[in-house]
């Protein structure tokens, strides 16, 4: 009699309830199944873990060759999909080296001006609001010999120019004295018309008093009223008379200096300075600070004192103003212009 072992597989005779296996029937064995551990009961079943699948080999891709940019006339090279876009070089770059300085492009030499002159110039000009003398150029400037050189021209003007101090001295008085004696005051003239007016008044009372007294006392007071008035108005005349007489001399003075100036001045050769700053008292000023080291040449000292307040145009306003004034005086040809009386020599 067939029966089932423990593995559930036939065993025994066999039997007629239990037919024998044929051929065309496929014999399968069961798989033994393992028993898993039971779980505490009140505790959660542990889940398994993910495991990440093994990674699968890769066949290796290979990716095609870039074809070196050729640009055509007539058609455009498009782009294709994962092939970087070929830029046209005109010129190949080179990639620096570990180590190796990096070349840098040489930037091209600019001509320099060549100086022409030393910084101390014989001949200056006048430009803004200052005298500027002529650039020193592209050098280096030995400070200690351009000090001394110019240390040395303004002795060699104060030597020449300060004898004539008093002339220089006396030019400006006459100068003070023409505009002084040119403005004669009008108040005589004012005050002499208002006492003849009062007079007059005291002499239309003396004429309708009726009394014999009155027409005395009015008429003594008349006179001296009205002489008073004539004496104020003859002293205007006689003052105006004089001033002009005075101008006159002072203008004909004024002519000697100037050209007394003006031939001292062309006297000394190559002069650094126009004729108005060789007054001395302008030259010791110069002089004082160069020697004080707040200047380095003649150019600058005379900057330093044109720049106060607008100097240098109050004084260009003067001289154009004397020029015209005196030229009409002196046949057209302007007198010596003198600037000391505009600057701060303090």
């Amino acid at each position: 009699m067939s029966d089932f072992d423990d593995n559930w597989q036939l065993t025994g005779s066999s039997d007629p309830a239990t037919p024998d296996i044929q051929p065309h029937q496929i014999t399968t064995q069961a798989q033994p199944q393992v028993q898993q551990p039971m779980a505490p009961i009140g505790q959660p079943i542990a889940q398994p873990v993910y495991q990440q699948p093994l990674a699968q080999p890769v066949a290796p891709v290979t990716q095609p060759v870039a074809q070196p940019f050729q640009q055509s006339m007539g058609q455009p090279v498009q782009p294709m999909m994962g092939q970087p876009v070929q830029q046209p070089m005109t010129q190949p770059v080179a990639q620096p080296m570990m180590g190796q300085p990096v070349q840098q492009p040489m930037a091209q030499p600019v001509a320099q001006p060549m100086p022409t002159q030393p910084g101390f110039q014989p001949t200056g000009g006048i430009q803004g609001y200052g005298y500027l003398a002529q650039p020193a150029g592209y050098q280096n400037i030995d400070y200690a010999a351009e000090r001394e050189k110019n240390l040395n021209e303004c002795a060699r003007m104060i030597n020449h120019f300060s004898p004539k101090v008093d002339t220089y001295q006396e030019y400006e008085k006459c100068k003070t004295d023409i505009v002084r004696y040119s403005r004669s005051s009008v108040a005589p003239l004012v005050w002499g018309i208002i006492i003849c007016v009062i007079g007059l008044m005291f002499v239309y009372s003396a004429v309708t008093a009726n009394y014999k007294d009155v027409i005395i006392g009015y008429s003594v007071a008349a006179g001296v009223i009205i002489l008073i008035g004539a004496g104020l108005i003859l002293m205007f005349a006689l003052k105006k008379k004089y001033n002009k007489k005075k101008v006159e001399s002072l203008y004909e003075r004024l002519g000697e200096l100037s050209t007394e100036l003006t031939i001292l001045y062309n006297g000394f050769s190559n002069c650094i300075l126009p004729p108005e700053f060789t007054d001395p008292r302008i030259l010791y000023k110069l002089q004082g600070l160069i020697m004080t080291g707040r200047c380095l040449t003649i150019g600058n000292a005379l900057n330093a004192l044109l720049s106060v307040q607008n100097t240098y145009m109050r004084i260009n306003m003067a001289k154009t103003q004397f020029q015209k004034d005196t030229a009409d005086r002196f046949e057209g040809k302007p007198a010596f212009f003198n600037a000391v009386r505009y600057m701060d020599l303090r």
